[in-house]
This record gives C-alpha cells, sequence and structure tokens, in this order.
C-alpha cells in the first residue's frame, strides 16, 4: 500500500542510470574499432541494446574486409587476369551482401529508421515556379 502524505528528500532523490553508448569488444582490431566507435556514435545512444553487440561486431568486420578487398581491387597490376578481378569482385559482394544484411537487422539503414510523418511531403516543398 503506498504512503500517503508528502514524500522524503529520499524518496525524491531517485537514482537513474544515464545510458551510455557501449563500449568496442577488446577482440576487435584497430580498424574495426574505428568503424564500431562510428556507427555507435551516428545513431542515439540506446540504440544498441546489449542484444545487437555480437551482431555490430560482425558488422564492423565486414566493413574492414570490404575495404581491404577494395584496396586489393585497386592494388591490380596489369599482369593480373580477368579471373582474379572477377574473383576479388565476387568476395566484395559477398562483403557488401552481408554488411547490408547486418545494418537492416539492427535497422541502421535509412530505410529502416524512415519515419512517414516526419519526411516533407512534395506539396510542402516551396515551388519557385509558382511564386512568379
Amino acid at each position: 500500500m503506498a504512503q500517503r502524505g508528502r514524500k522524503s528528500a529520499g524518496d525524491l532523490a531517485a537514482v537513474s542510470s544515464i545510458p551510455e553508448r557501449p563500449k568496442p569488444p577488446r577482440e576487435l582490431t584497430r580498424d574495426q574499432n574505428k568503424v564500431w566507435l562510428r556507427v555507435v556514435s551516428a545513431l542515439p545512444i540506446d540504440w544498441f541494446g546489449s542484444e545487437t553487440h555480437d551482431t555490430l561486431k560482425q558488422f564492423c568486420v565486414h566493413v574492414v574486409d570490404a575495404e581491404k578487398i577494395r584496396k586489393w581491387i585497386d592494388d591490380l597490376d596489369a599482369e593480373a587476369t580477368y579471373k582474379d578481378f572477377d574473383n576479388l569482385l565476387k568476395m566484395q559482394e559477398r562483403e557488401s551482401r552481408a554488411m547490408n544484411a547486418l545494418a537492416r537487422s539492427m535497422r541502421m539503414t535509412q530505410q529502416s529508421t524512415y519515419i512517414p510523418h516526419k519526411s516533407r511531403k512534395l506539396d510542402a516543398v516551396k515551388k519557385t515556379w509558382k511564386t512568379l
């Protein structure tokens, strides 16, 4: 049963925990760490619950791997065969698909964060040709 009357100072001084951005796991490399911090900083502070940390970790790994493959493609010399180039492009596509799937599952893509009532409607855009 609730206590009647005025609340004491102790009752009013409720301790609330301030949410913090998740720290990168120790097993990530320096480059993966940078991706983690960039992603976590770009979204609201409470976006990544502890249940998403493993998925976010995999996302960071795939981002760095895709960057490495891009560098390999850029560094291909004239003696590389079409098959070498094709294999690297296939590797890059697999990494891109994995990154996209993980980003969608954590609702990090623009499409999954779209809020209809906050989007600009075409009617709200000023039509300069009609103001003359």
